[in-house]
């Protein structure tokens, strides 16, 4: 039974035992549930200091006040605008990490245009950071040192301070298909539904997670609009969906500059010669990439027989020890054909 059926019921039993008009039974129902949802006591306002507060404070020396607790936007002096968006979660970073790898690629139309679309949906990455910073406390970097690395102005500092929480989220994100309709997308709509079951009153949490509240609650409305079809003035419909494969590209090339390895795009060939490219990366608990998920190459089919093409029905993951770079050959440098540092055509020339 509906709630509005409740209703009804209740102003006819109402209506009854009082003698009075069924409108006039439900419109004091109506009053009677207005006043039982009024607040029982104003808001009251409390000021808050007007300067960051010294990590540690416990309000003991401005009673009456509320802290400033210090944010990467608040630092003074000449610190760059990308030092303090990577310092600041969840956006903040997933803009900086998205604009450091998306930007020096538009450099043809076609770029441009995905480069604008995954831009667009940088919003996931941030979404992904507030859920793993929410169940796992341990990936937040230590707000001291952090500190201490945006004042200094020091990115790779701050890199090196987000790295755990970069690496739990590499590991969560994929490009396989599977993996994502199957359990990343699962996950992030199960943390979706908790943000929007979390019913405590506002009364009783800080300014702060008043604001982290508000934060995360944008990105999981962003993330449930995502699925639904948009039209446009044109009559067309939109797709639900969100552009998923760019964000672990971001947080690949990203570690891989750390650590080093093969970045997503690269070159390599397998242990018997083969050529390959590299689609995604695969990480460890920590250090450099434990494995790679390429697309081996193969001759063009339109015209382009000479020139070697991602293939993309090929998806094979392969150990990191099992991939080296395709290094041009060290005589006619070529990159057809290479077996060791030699292209087949110029090994029997230089074979004793």
């Amino acid at each position: 039974m509906t709630d509005d059926k409740h209703a009804k019921r209740a102003a006819r039993d109402l209506a009854a035992r009082e003698g009075i008009s069924y409108t006039a039974a439900r419109r004091r129902l109506a009053r009677a549930v207005d006043q039982e949802h009024q607040e029982s006591r104003p808001p009251v306002a409390v000021p808050i200091v007007s300067t960051p507060c010294p990590e540690g404070c416990d309000g003991s020396g401005h009673p009456g006040t509320v802290c400033w607790a210090w944010r990467p936007a608040d630092v003074k002096g000449a610190v760059r605008w990308e030092v303090r968006r990577a310092a600041e979660l969840p956006g903040g970073r997933a803009e900086q990490l998205a604009e450091r790898e998306e930007r020096p690629r538009q450099k043809t139309p076609g770029a441009q245009w995905s480069a604008y679309h995954s831009w667009e949906d940088r919003w996931l990455l941030a979404l992904v950071y507030a859920m793993l910073t929410d169940q796992r406390s341990e990936l937040l970097p230590d707000r001291a040192r952090l500190r201490a690395a945006v004042e200094a102005d020091d990115l790779a500092a701050v890199d090196a301070l987000m790295e755990p929480l970069d690496r739990a989220a590499a590991r969560l994100m994929t490009k396989v298909p599977a993996v994502w309709w199957g359990e990343v997308k699962p996950t992030l709509d199960a943390y979706a539904d908790a943000v929007e079951s979390d019913d405590r009153d506002l009364m009783t949490l800080s300014w702060r997670e008043v604001e982290e509240r508000h934060v995360v609650g944008r990105l999981v409305d962003r993330w449930r609009k995502a699925w639904v079809p948009v039209q446009k003035s044109n009559g067309y419909w939109d797709p639900p969906g969100v552009m998923w494969l760019s964000a672990k590209e971001w947080l690949d090339a990203r570690l891989v500059d750390q650590h080093g390895g093969h970045a997503p795009g690269a070159r390599v060939r397998f242990g018997d010669g083969r050529p390959a490219v590299v689609y995604a990366v695969e990480w460890g608990e920590d250090g450099p990439p434990v494995a790679y998920r390429v697309r081996e190459l193969e001759p063009g089919q339109h015209g382009n027989v000479g020139r070697l093409v991602p293939s993309l029905t090929s998806d094979v993951l392969v150990p990191a020890a099992d991939c080296r770079e395709d290094s041009p050959c060290a005589v006619c440098g070529r990159t057809a054909g290479m077996t060791e540092a030699l292209c087949d055509d110029c090994t029997p020339r230089v074979a004793p």
